[in-house]
């Protein structure tokens, strides 16, 4: 009868054990999905010698004028959500 109740006290603290080991994994894990995503590095394709000469930051974008690197004056839009180049607008 004893072997009985320590097989019984062992299946329990067995199945605490799983149930808990699981929640904790399921909690990491969710954790990890809800952390902000770090921010990616965005490449702006643009001859040797351009720089920055001005931005703005709108709600869903970035405008940044661009000078230099014997090309005419030029802005780039960044979609902020996705850090995509939308568009790329050359002035005279």
């Amino acid at each position: 009868m004893d072997k009985l109740k320590a097989i019984k006290i062992l299946v329990f603290i067995f199945t605490f054990l799983l149930i808990f080991g699981t929640l904790c994994a399921f909690g990491i894990i969710y954790r990890r999905l809800q952390a902000p995503q770090s921010a990616r590095d965005i490449t702006l394709d643009q001859p040797t010698g351009s720089y920055i000469s001005d931005y703005k930051i709108s709600d869903d974008s970035i405008f940044i004028l661009l000078k230099g690197g014997k090309q005419s004056d030029r802005i780039i839009i960044i979609n902020r959500s996705t850090n995509s180049k939308i568009a790329e607008i050359k002035t005279n």
